[in-house]
């Protein structure tokens, strides 16, 4: 594994979808990486490449070696490469990752679906104890297929019931030691993917699309590895705008100025511009009511 590079600008970059009455706006964001502060964001009528790299090349510089994170969306390598060429170093999100691996199956899985989709998710991040349990359940779910079907439905659902119930008690436990879910370190992170590519031959077509799909990207699904700092994902951005511009009430606005106020009284706030009234409407009013002596 290579050593990590010093010094490197971090940033995240994303996109916000409100909408102006009925009309589709687009909110471009860079944030610090580092910091998770905003560095510039502004309103746009559609995200084409132009519109994207003129607003990179206002607030970045492209002739300094740059991490940026981003999310999957398809056209954003051909841009950031047009845009900084050999200087860039692009992150693809891992929590994006996720979710589309998470789509690939149905709502409603087999116990062996459900084990290909964790070992799917135990690339990056340790799933071990999900998959230990997984493994027990679909040495009996072999069993269970040689019976009868309705036993094997009953089966199932009760082993998606107690499933549900112990990756809750998981989030809990994270959340009581306040602990995300473990990072792997690169070469284990490596040893999964092989492990998994070995069987590509064996596994069903949404599954090998996808292993296809990650290991094309690899060199983008791992840049973090190796930049001091490096972020694997975006969520800063997207923790962001769940603070700045919140979905409903994005629903209320019917301009483009009434998305510019919200976002800048927004900014307001988190510089502690906005501190609390310190008297009531009430008390300020009687303050320039006189005061007569019945005495």
């Amino acid at each position: 594994m290579c050593p990590k590079e010093l010094f490197i600008p971090i940033i995240l970059y994303d996109e916000q979808h409100p909408k102006a009455g009925r009309t589709q706006k687009f909110r471009l964001t860079l944030l610090d990486g580092v910091t998770g502060q905003p560095i510039a964001e502004e309103l746009h009528d559609s995200k084409d490449p132009a519109i994207i790299t003129a607003f990179l090349a206002k607030y970045l510089d492209p002739t300094k070696r740059t991490f940026v994170a981003t999310d999957l969306y398809a056209s954003y390598p051909g841009v950031l490469k047009e845009f900084f060429g050999e200087n860039l170093i692009h992150q693809l999100c891992l929590l994006h990752l996720n979710k589309r691996i998470v789509g690939d199956f149905p709502n409603n899985t087999t116990v062996e679906q459900e084990l290909m989709k964790y070992r799917l998710l135990n690339i990056f991040y340790n799933r071990d104890a999900e998959i230990e349990v997984l493994r027990r359940m679909a040495e009996e779910e072999q069993e269970m297929k040689q019976r009868d079907k309705k036993e094997y439905k009953r089966w199932l659902r009760k082993q998606r019931a107690s499933l549900r119930k112990f990756l809750h008690e998981q989030e809990l436990k994270r959340r009581r030691a306040k602990k995300n879910l473990e990072q792997r370190p690169y070469i284990e992170a490596l040893r999964m993917f092989d492990e998994l590519t070995e069987e590509i031959q064996l596994v069903d077509k949404p599954v090998k699309k996808r292993l296809i799909m990650i290991g094309k990207n690899w060199a983008h699904l791992t840049a973090f590895y190796f930049v001091k700092g490096g972020q694997a994902t975006n969520n800063r951005v997207e923790n962001y705008y769940s603070t700045s511009l919140k979905t409903h009430r994005k629903k209320q606005i019917t301009s483009d100025r009434g998305i510019e106020n919200q976002m800048k009284l927004s900014a307001m706030k988190r510089a502690g511009l906005l501190g609390r009234c310190k008297k009531t409407l009430l008390e300020a009013i009687l303050m320039f009511v006189p005061r007569f002596d019945y005495g």
